[in-house]
């Protein structure tokens, strides 16, 4: 899977959640960084690292990689809404997902508070491991 898939794929899950889409609209959804000038509530989605699981032939057989979403909002009790919410959009999903077949989404921990109190941001991250089958 090349890096940019993955993030793809805990994209479309986001997007499509209506939980999290109640609490937070689709437009205030990145790739990459949350823009200095987004409003919030927001979220980023970033590949943080690949590894592809060999066969003894050679060939990739299943990749994994690591992506972390990051949520930002103006108050703690949204942050931690926004985080349960992304969770809950995105944990034990599997199948064709944006195109990708997709083995296991599966979270692989909550991150710690990223509060600035004065500046009135409060953020956090999720990991969330995508396993899947290199497209041939």
């Amino acid at each position: 899977m090349s890096a940019p898939n993955a993030p793809k794929v805990i994209m479309a899950l986001l997007k499509v959640d209506a939980a999290l889409v109640a609490l937070l609209p689709v437009e205030c959804m990145f790739f990459g960084d949350i823009p200095q000038t987004a409003s919030f509530p927001a979220l980023a989605c970033t590949n943080i690292s690949d590894v592809d699981e060999h066969a003894i032939s050679g060939n990739v057989m299943l990749q994994t990689a690591r992506v972390q979403v990051t949520v930002a909002a103006k108050d703690y009790p949204t942050k931690e809404r926004l985080i349960g919410a992304v969770r809950g959009a995105c944990d034990n999903k599997r199948g064709l997902i944006a195109g990708i077949t997709v083995r296991n989404v599966r979270s692989d921990g909550i991150g710690p508070d990223l509060d600035n109190k004065d500046a009135g941001i409060f953020g956090r991250t999720i990991d969330f491991l995508v396993t899947s089958r290199p497209a041939n």
